[in-house]
């Protein structure tokens, strides 16, 4: 029987290290990447490697694609949960440093892992990308970062377009206000607001973004490409 091999970049984040826990109940053999924070999962029989990968050293992708591809016999699975936030600032303060970065981390490093991966994947083949309700209602204060997420949109469709007849698909998850250390900036009393406004009035959970996840990368979703899940709750409704 075929075991099927996840590469998560970005595992080490909450995001990540949900996705990974989840995908491993799921049965997938695991590839976790990490850069400053470590990894916490569970062992268990399931074969998990970490590495060490600096999405922004020259070549960087280009060695960790490689030594994957020869670590694991079927990799099927890529998802993209890497990135970076922008501080809160008006535009005319941003400095070209941020801008860079937030770009390089990102949507660059996005599409380089996906050019490397599909040199190594085995067919029928899913690429999930983790990208931000942002990329639909903007973001005051934070628009270079916004717009690295609908430009994560955009690469999700064209190569759902481009790559579907070699057997791959290729989705987004958006995720909305989601309870992580990156909102720890907003006190209890502004949290309690987002929840009001939810119609599901609750904030979101990063098992809630990791249950999108395992869907979009299940058989259940052979039929969905190109498409992005809003896991908010109900927070932007068309």
């Amino acid at each position: 029987m075929i075991k099927k091999t996840a590469i998560i970049i970005g595992a080490s984040g909450e995001i990540g290290a949900a996705a990974a826990k989840k995908l491993q109940k799921d049965g997938y053999n695991l590839a976790l990447t990490y850069n400053k924070s470590p990894i916490n999962l569970t062992p268990s029989k399931e074969n998990v490697k970490t590495y060490h990968l600096n999405l922004v050293g020259s070549g960087e992708i280009e060695k960790f694609f490689a030594e994957v591809g020869k670590d694991f016999e079927y990799i099927d699975t890529l998802v993209f949960c890497a990135g970076i936030a922008q501080k809160r600032t008006l535009i005319f303060d941003v400095k070209n440093e941020e801008i860079d970065a937030l770009f390089d981390v990102n949507i660059k490093s996005a599409i380089k892992a996906i050019r490397e991966f599909v040199k190594i994947a085995k067919t029928p083949a899913n690429i999930l990308l983790v990208g931000s309700f942002a990329e639909k209602v903007g973001c005051s204060c934070e628009s270079v970062y916004a717009a690295t997420k609908a430009a994560m949109t955009g690469l999700g469709k064209s190569l759902a377009s481009e790559l579907g007849n070699l057997g791959y698909r290729i989705n987004v998850v958006a995720p909305g206000f989601i309870d992580t250390k990156m909102n720890n900036n907003l006190g209890k009393e502004e949290k309690d607001d987002v929840a009001e406004m939810t119609p599901l009035q609750r904030l979101g959970t990063t098992e809630d973004v990791a249950n999108a996840i395992s869907f979009l990368c299940s058989e259940n979703a052979s039929f969905i490409t190109g498409q992005t899940l809003y896991v908010d709750g109900g927070l932007i409704l068309e």
